[in-house]
């Protein structure tokens, strides 16, 4: 073979052995591709969410516990005298009976000092409006003064003589749970202060029981606004619940045990449900004083003449799901007939040891684009006075709703929800948000559905409320759509209190407006002219396109000895061309001035050097297109869920390993490195087992031509063989064939001679 021919057949084989190699180190990428996204497929799951709240969350915090404690604070109350016409506590061994409820003893907001007011000051007023003798001395002033009759209810106080009429006592009551959500405490006889000494002298108390007290509980808690939350009440006397300082159960007056309840709609209004009202006014009108009629005509009067019934009533509260308010429920004890006090709070979401709050303000567009950047500043607080609170997780959680207008009319709407994909580099926190240098960047894990996603690298540590470092403030970043919508985003913090977890969110809304239509909206021209005083042209036109309603500011060029009589052109335009002319004058010559010889005795003072003021948000976040916001991650992120797979391949197909392997450009990289690589091994297969040396190669060659003349050789011997062996079978088989007959006529012989 020539030598040059066998070179073009070595090149080709080793190009061969290339394509070989590339196709199988391709194909073992595409395996490794291939398994990976099937790891990871293995491994995802969707991140769920109630209402914005990653649903591990709940499930990992307070939950349904057994018990819940609350702290609450009693009043224990002296038993007054039949006689004393102020009297507020003791009524049986007076000769008078509790009857129905009279709603509107207290007004319905709460006083300044966070306490119930009677609704009127003194007792004309009261009676005349009730005709009631239980609450007419119900009296006080807003707020209410040590002098006032209500005062004692509430706080410890003294009569004139000096002697002490009520005493403070703080205890705690527990909730059994008695449903999946639902809690209830107390029963019929219930006696919280028998143990309490203050008033064993009284001749109430000689009963075996302390009878007379009041109570203040307050249960900080999340309006959930689902129609399901309910307060229940049932006992006697005085009852009155408050939401974030607005009365919505009023059980007012002396009474037997008696129901009450309130429910809250998905308006988040509170519908109030009550038995046992005395709702007709007029026949009480028509009450004497006891002192006039007797108490026993009085007690009958009350029995027989005026109608009790259920009122239902709608409070218009305001509240919203995801609220954070104070149920502060009051209550009296004030005669020896009965005591009785239950409550059950049936799908309420308490007690809540934080509130939050979230403020979102779009703050510039992100680049050239329409979409607009969103800041969102949101705080913790912690509510309890006694205890620090742990701040460990945090998730943001976007809902956008946006809508484009075609140029033919139709519209179409578009919608998209999430969590926000935080991480080091766009989430803050901050103690003191109005100082810009305190903010400092703190990292949060991968989200995923179970406790440890959303987590912060650092636990945020909140001093007890009303002290130093009781709040926390977090910032970061979203990006809104380029049509005109709305983003609703809201903030969920998991917290610890004690060991004991619990969640609290808040929410915020922008609206914004972005490109209007599919379709390229038409453009209109600004065009400026800049001349000098006699109209020639002093500096180059200036011609933009812009869109409608964009707003422009362009400022005009800068020419030595000239001032333009306008230095910035801006506008909006509208649906016209616009077009401006600048006009620039001369400046006159300048005055030259002196300068005064310097006095070494007192020298020019060096002006201080003046830090230009910090741009905040940092400059690196507006219009900087090199950074990427990350957009909401849609109605279900999927992320790794390492507890499918084992520890050493969690370590292998982690989220950034994941995001490489499996991005487009390297898969299709790699495919076509395979492609390209199998076709040419294919096409030169053929030069795989080429030798690379000549002379073996001629002595190969013959060697095998050899070797090929053998084995046709052997072949023909073998066949030769093969029909020789057969001609002798078939000569024997004819030789058996002859000598079979030749036996059988000898035998037919034989037969015939013996007949």
């Amino acid at each position: 073979m020539p030598r040059e021919k066998y070179k073009q057949k070595l090149m080709k084989h080793r190009l061969c052995s290339i394509a070989r190699f590339t196709a199988c180190a391709s194909f073992l990428i595409l395996t490794i591709v291939a398994v990976s996204s099937l790891v990871r497929a293995m491994s995802l799951e969707a991140v769920q969410n109630e209402n914005g709240i990653p649903a591990s969350w709940k499930a990992a915090s307070l939950g349904n516990p057994d018990t819940i404690t609350v702290p609450i604070t009693y009043w224990d109350q002296r038993e007054d005298d039949c006689n004393d016409p102020n009297r507020q506590f003791e009524w049986s061994n007076c000769r008078l009976y509790a009857k129905g409820i009279i709603q509107g003893v207290v007004r319905d907001q709460l006083g300044a000092d966070g306490l119930p007011v009677p609704t009127y000051a003194n007792n004309i007023d009261a009676w005349n409006a009730y005709h009631d003798v239980f609450t007419a001395n119900v009296t006080g002033n807003n707020p209410v003064q040590p002098t006032d009759n209500f005062y004692r209810w509430f706080h410890e106080t003294s009569d004139q003589n000096g002697k002490q009429l009520s005493k403070k006592i703080s205890r705690e009551v527990t909730f059994r749970r008695t449903g999946k959500n639902s809690y209830e405490y107390g029963s019929r006889g219930t006696f919280p202060l028998d143990d309490v000494n203050f008033s064993k002298d009284d001749p109430a108390t000689k009963t075996g029981h302390n009878f007379h007290f009041t109570a203040h509980m307050r249960i900080p808690m999340k309006i959930s606004a689902d129609g399901t939350e309910q307060f229940w009440f049932s006992g006697d006397d005085d009852v009155w619940v408050f939401l974030n300082g607005q009365l919505v159960l009023d059980l007012g007056g002396l009474h037997a045990d008696t129901e009450g309840n309130f429910k809250i709609d998905q308006n988040g209004n509170v519908i109030s449900t009550v038995n046992n009202v005395n709702t007709d006014q007029n026949c009480r009108q028509t009450l004497p004083s006891p002192l006039q009629i007797g108490y026993d005509t009085y007690n009958s009067q009350l029995e027989n003449k005026c109608h009790r019934t259920t009122a239902t009533k709608t409070v218009k509260t305001g509240l919203k799901s995801g609220d954070v308010v104070n149920l502060d429920f009051f209550y009296a004890e004030r005669s020896t007939s009965e005591s009785n006090t239950r409550i059950a709070i049936s799908n309420m979401n308490w007690p809540i040891s934080a509130d939050s709050d979230l403020k979102s303000t779009i703050i510039g567009k992100v680049g050239d684009t329409e979409s607009k950047l969103v800041e969102n500043i949101a705080s913790i607080t912690n509510r309890d006075p006694e205890r620090p609170l742990d701040v460990k997780r945090l998730a943001a959680y976007v809902s956008e709703n946006t809508n484009e207008t075609h140029l033919d009319g139709t519209t179409e709407d578009h919608h998209i929800d999430g969590y926000v994909p935080l991480n080091i580099e766009t989430l803050y926190y901050s103690a003191t948000p109005n100082d810009p240098d305190s903010w400092q960047k703190i990292g949060i894990s991968v989200p995923s559905n179970d406790t440890s996603g959303f987590t912060l690298d650092t636990v945020i540590n909140l001093s007890p409320a009303g002290t130093t470092g009781d709040t926390m403030y977090f910032r970061y970043f979203t990006e809104t759509s380029e049509l005109s919508g709305q983003m609703d985003q809201q903030i969920n913090f998991y917290t610890t209190m004690d060991g004991v977890a619990g969640v609290t969110y808040d929410y915020d809304t922008v609206t914004y407006t972005g490109r209007p239509t599919f379709d390229q909206p038409p453009t209109y021209i600004v065009h400026i002219k800049y001349v000098d005083e006699e109209g020639n042209e002093i500096a180059d036109d200036y011609t933009g396109e812009f869109s409608p309603e964009d707003e422009y500011s362009i400022d005009s060029p800068s020419i030595d000895g000239y001032t333009p009589d306008q230095p910035t052109i801006s506008g909006k335009v509208e649906n016209d061309d616009l077009e401006y002319v600048v006009t620039y004058t001369r400046n006159p010559d300048p005055v030259i001035p002196v300068v005064p010889t310097p006095n070494p005795e007192h020298p020019t003072p060096t002006p201080t050097p003046t830090t230009p003021p910090r741009i905040y948000p940092p400059s690196n976040i507006i219009g900087d297109a090199s950074m990427l916001f990350l957009n909401p991650l849609g109605e279900i992120a999927y992320v790794p869920n390492t507890g499918i797979i084992s520890d050493a391949a969690s370590t292998l197909f982690n989220q950034g390993f994941a995001e490489v392997i499996l991005s487009q450009g390297f898969v299709m990289v790699t495919l076509f490195l395979f492609a390209g690589s199998f076709a040419i091994y294919f096409s030169l297969r053929r030069y795989l087992s080429l030798n690379t040396n000549p002379a073996k190669a001629s002595t190969s060659r013959s060697a095998a031509k050899s070797a090929k003349t053998s084995t046709r050789s052997a072949k023909k011997t073998s066949k030769n063989n093969k029909m020789t062996k057969t001609m002798n079978k078939t000569a024997k088989s004819s030789s058996s064939t002859k000598s079979l007959k030749s036996a059988s006529r000898t035998k037919s012989s034989s037969g015939k001679r013996k007949n």
